[in-house]
């Protein structure tokens, strides 16, 4: 017997424009943030970096011609980076249209991976590069920007909400005839 619960069309349909909603929202903010801070801070090495916190965080603008922490950051990987990207993009879309019964959790998940992904395939389509601008200076963390926020925010909720997820495909376990209900 299968306890799932498929969504109606409707409300398949509602999270359907919700998740394509938060990969836009994402995507745009991503966008519009890179371009906010190279518009006024310049570009990298132009002068000193504005505090935000003191101690912990300011703005300084950089290109980064990799991924994470600089890894392939070899000029001839800008295509194989963007390659992956247009690959993993219709992945993601493609896993969240297929789920039954998607949850709002993981819309959220995989709404702020596309989005973000879609704002660093963007940089690295144009220029090459993708433009970073937040520096966590007291922890020395590598300068990153809001697609790689969304990126690592929905990473972590998807792997939550799938570590917490119950298993409804799971046969139960019966309890012990001495603990069964009515039994003494």
């Amino acid at each position: 017997m299968d306890n799932k619960v498929e969504l109606g069309g409707a409300a398949k349909n509602l999270r359907r424009a919700v998740f394509f909603a938060v990969v836009a929202l994402s995507a745009f903010l991503d966008l519009w943030s890179k371009s906010a801070a190279f518009r006024i801070l310049g570009p990298p090495g132009r002068g000193p970096a504005p505090i935000v916190i003191p101690g912990v965080l300011k703005w300084e603008t950089a290109l980064n011609p990799g991924v994470a922490f600089s890894l392939l950051s070899q000029n001839k990987a800008r295509w194989f980076i963007a390659s992956l990207s247009l690959i993993a993009l219709p992945l993601i879309v493609g896993f969240f249209l297929r789920a039954k019964s998607p949850t709002w959790p993981g819309l959220l998940a995989l709404g702020f991976i596309a989005g973000g992904t879609i704002g660093n395939l963007y940089d690295r389509i144009q220029t090459g590069l993708v433009r970073d601008f937040i520096y966590v200076y007291c922890i020395d963390f590598p300068v990153f920007n809001v697609a790689d926020s969304f990126i690592c925010v929905g990473a972590a909720l998807f792997a939550l909400e799938h570590f917490f997820a119950r298993d409804e495909d799971a046969t139960p376990v019966p309890a012990p005839a001495s603990q069964a209900p009515g039994a003494q």
